[in-house]
C-alpha cells in the first residue's frame, strides 16, 4: 500500500469516527430533550393540583372573541367555571373579561349558568373588565354579583348586529357573475350577491330585535336598581369606565390586583384557564424536531 493511500485510509477513518460520534451525541442529546420535555408535561399539572389545594382567588380569563371554535367558548369556560364553584379552597371566583364580544348565543349560555352557579352556590362571583368588556362580553361580565373596571376601560355595547354585504357591483365589473341553485326562495338570504328585499330585512331586523331585547331584559335582571334611568345605555353605546359606573353598568373602579390587596388578604391568584395553545406548539415543534431527517 502507498503513501497515499494510507493517508487517504486515515482521513477515511477520522471522517467515519467524527461521523459516528456526531450521531451519538445527537442521540443522546434527544433523548435527554425528550426526557426533559416529558418531566415538563408532568410538572405543569402537578403544579396546578399544589395551587388548586391552597385558598386562592380562581381567575377565568374572557379573552377575545366569543365564539364556539374559541377559547372564550362556552364549551370551555363552563367547565372552568363549575371547577372553580367546586373547589373548596377557591375563596372567590373572578372572571377577568377582556372582549369585545362575538356569538351573542355563546355569550348567553354562559351568562345562563353564571346565573345557575351563584343559585346553587354562596361562593362570591365578581367580574373585572380590563381593556374591554363590550357586546357579549358585557353580556357574560354583568352575570356576576359585582362588576369592576378600569377608569379608561371600555363598556357596554347593549346591542345586537348582523353582517352582510353586497358585492355585486364589484364583481359585475370583473365580469364575474353568481350561479347558485338553490330551493327556498329566501335561502340566499344573506348571499352577497343576491338584493336583500325589503321583506327579508324586515326579518332580519325582527331577530336581531328579539336577540338584543333578551339583552336588555337581562341587563335589567342583573343590574336591578343599579342602572340609571338612560335609554341611551341600551342603544349600542359604549363607555370610558368611569362614564359606566355612572350609568350603573359596574359598581366600581378598580383592578384584580386592588382587589387581591384590599379584599381577599393577598390571597394567592390561581388561573383556571389552560394555556393549550402554549402546549400544542411545544409538542409540534418537538415533534418536527424528533421527524426532521438531518442525520446525513
Amino acid at each position: 500500500m502507498t503513501d497515499d493511500n494510507k493517508t487517504l485510509d486515515k482521513i477515511v477513518s477520522v471522517l467515519i469516527s467524527e461521523r459516528k460520534r456526531d450521531y451519538r451525541n445527537r442521540i443522546i442529546f434527544r433523548i435527554i430533550f425528550f426526557l426533559f420535555f416529558i418531566s415538563i408535561l408532568f410538572l405543569i399539572p402537578l403544579a396546578k393540583d399544589i395551587n388548586f389545594s391552597q385558598p386562592h382567588i380562581a381567575v377565568i380569563e374572557i379573552n377575545g372573541l366569543i365564539a364556539s371554535e374559541t377559547q372564550s367558548s362556552a364549551e370551555n369556560i363552563i367547565p372552568l367555571l363549575k371547577q372553580a364553584s367546586d373547589n373548596e379552597n377557591s375563596s372567590v371566583i373572578i372572571i377577568k373579561v377582556n372582549s369585545g364580544g362575538g356569538s351573542a348565543t355563546q355569550s348567553k349560555i354562559i351568562y345562563d349558568e353564571i346565573i345557575k352557579l351563584k343559585e346553587e352556590s354562596t361562593k362570591e362571583i365578581i367580574s373585572i373588565i380590563e381593556d374591554v368588556g363590550a357586546s357579549g362580553g358585557y353580556y357574560i361580565a354583568m352575570a356576576a354579583d359585582e362588576i369592576y373596571a378600569s377608569q379608561t376601560s371600555i363598556v357596554g355595547s347593549i346591542g345586537v348586529r348582523l353582517d352582510s354585504y353586497d358585492v355585486r357591483s364589484f364583481f359585475d365589473k370583473l365580469g364575474i357573475k353568481s350561479r347558485t341553485i338553490y330551493s327556498g326562495k329566501n335561502k340566499l338570504i344573506l348571499d352577497p350577491f343576491h338584493e336583500l328585499s325589503s321583506e327579508q330585512y324586515s326579518h332580519l331586523k325582527k331577530l336581531t330585535d328579539q336577540i338584543h331585547n333578551q339583552f336588555i331584559v337581562d341587563l335589567k335582571k342583573s343590574r336591578a336598581n343599579k342602572l340609571t334611568p338612560d335609554a341611551s345605555v341600551y342603544s349600542g353605546l359604549f363607555y370610558t369606565g368611569s362614564e359606566a359606573l355612572s350609568l350603573g353598568l359596574v359598581d366600581g373602579l378598580s383592578s384584580l390586583y386592588d382587589l387581591k390587596s384590599n379584599r381577599y388578604a393577598n390571597l394567592p391568584i390561581q388561573k383556571y384557564n389552560r394555556d393549550n395553545d402554549v402546549i400544542q406548539q411545544i409538542l409540534k415543534s418537538t415533534f418536527y424536531y424528533f421527524t426532521e431527517s438531518n442525520i446525513n
